[in-house]
Parts: structure tokens; sequence; C-alpha cells
């Protein structure tokens, strides 16, 4: 049986939302990992005790279905579960439901433990996996592939500042969402929403590098490809599905 599942109701803010009054995508990541948190702190794994063992906990890739964004004002129940693992990867499902209970937006993920001194992936601690009961397997779920997409095309250029780092000492993953919407053009993110997010991380950003974030939108099949890079480096790439709002 997959492991066990937490949920807490979440008010989205004025400060989580944008113009058109819904939620971000990086403000609902932001909220997501909040709950995976405190699930992790009420089952006796929380930050401090993964801080201990000198490893950390990094996502390697997200996908969300929306059926649509949480508004401004909304009361919403956020969730989370561990659902399975092999030796180095885990599957967290993360799932927002609005007052009537319907799911609206639906998020798988893959998490690691990473090795804070050496930057590289660790075996998987049984001591901070089993409190969650998640199922032991060979193989997880593989996420799907990112594709490019050809159309209209735009970049900009953005420097990583202090407040952009996080505990683990690189780039948060939800500012990651602010390079790659922020590049959209306005008239899109007015008129339009996401309805399907593919984002994957490939190398870490660190402090005081300068990102290059660019997208190739199709207007025809409201479809948009994403990478974001540092140098040469290509550090994280995206894949975005669009519907009318």
């Amino acid at each position: 049986m997959p492991g066990k599942k937490y949920e807490e109701k979440h008010l989205v803010t004025y400060y989580e939302g944008d113009q058109t009054g819904t939620m971000t995508i990086s403000m609902m990541i932001n909220v997501m990992i909040l709950i995976s948190d405190n699930q992790s702190q009420a089952l006796g794994v929380g930050p401090e005790v993964v801080d201990q063992t000198g490893l950390g906990w990094v996502i390697t890739q997200y996908t969300m279905n929306i059926t649509r964004l949480p508004q401004v004002g909304e009361e919403v129940l956020v969730g989370t579960q561990a659902v399975n693992n092999n030796d180095y990867f885990c599957q967290r499902d993360f799932w927002i439901k609005d007052q009537t209970g319907k799911v609206i937006v639906k998020t798988t993920s893959i998490f690691v433990l990473m090795d804070r001194t050496t930057r590289r992936m660790h075996k998987l601690l049984p001591e901070l996996i089993e409190p969650y009961e998640s199922d032991k397997v060979k193989r997880i779920i593989r996420l799907p592939k990112l594709s490019d997409v050809e159309g209209t095309e735009n970049s900009q250029d953005y420097a990583v500042r202090y407040f952009d780092i996080d505990t683990n000492h690189h780039v948060n993953n939800a500012k990651y969402f602010e390079w790659v919407f922020n590049t959209v053009d306005e008239e899109v993110l007015n008129n339009y929403f996401p309805t399907m997010v593919n984002i994957r991380y490939h190398v870490e950003i660190q402090p005081h590098q300068m990102v290059h974030s660019a997208v190739s939108f199709d207007q025809e099949t409201l479809k948009s490809s994403h990478k974001i890079s540092v140098g040469d480096t290509l550090c994280c790439e995206a894949n975005v599905e669009w519907s009318h709002r």
C-alpha cells in the first residue's frame, strides 16, 4: 500500500496571486513543499533531523495537471503522500482540492537525497524513509520526457540573488517557475493558464550565477518549451500546455 496521506487547509492570500487573481505556480509549489515539511515534522523526520545527517532533500522533476488555478481568497485543501521509493528515488504526490472535494491540481514529483558536502546523490536512509510507510519498489514511475516546441521565441537573463538561495545552498526549486513563466508574453499570461507543467532539474544553480531563461511558444497548439541555462550548461527544462481562462 502507498504511504501515509497528509492534508491541511490553506487560504490563498493576495501575495500568492498574480494580476489575474489566481495563485501562481511558484507559490503553489511553495505551499505544497510546506505541507510535505509539516508531514515530515509530524512523523519525526523534519528538516532539522535530515540536516543532522548532512543530507538534504532535492526534487529532480515535477509533473502538474491543472483543472483550474486556486483563486485569491479561496480556501483549499492541500495534500501529499509519499507513494513509493527504491534505493535512491522517491515518488511523492501532491493535490489541491476545492471546497466541494474536487481535485483541481494534481502533482507527481521525484525526490532524492543529496550530500550537502559532495553535492552528489546519496542512497536513501531507512530511518528517514520508513516513517512515511511508502512502498519499496525496484523501479519508480518514469515521468514524461521533455520535448522541444517550435514557435515564437523570447528570452531573459536573471542574476541569482541572495534570497533566491534556500537551506540546501542552491536556488530554491520554486524560483525556476518564476524564470519559466516570466519569459512568456503578458497577453498569454492574462488570457491563458497552464493546464500541464512538466519540469525537470538537471544541474544546481549556485549563488551569484547569471541565468538565461528561454521560451518557444506555439500559438496554434498552445504549447511551450522552456530552457534555463548558465553559460553553455542546461540546468533546467520544462514543457507547458495552456488553455483559455
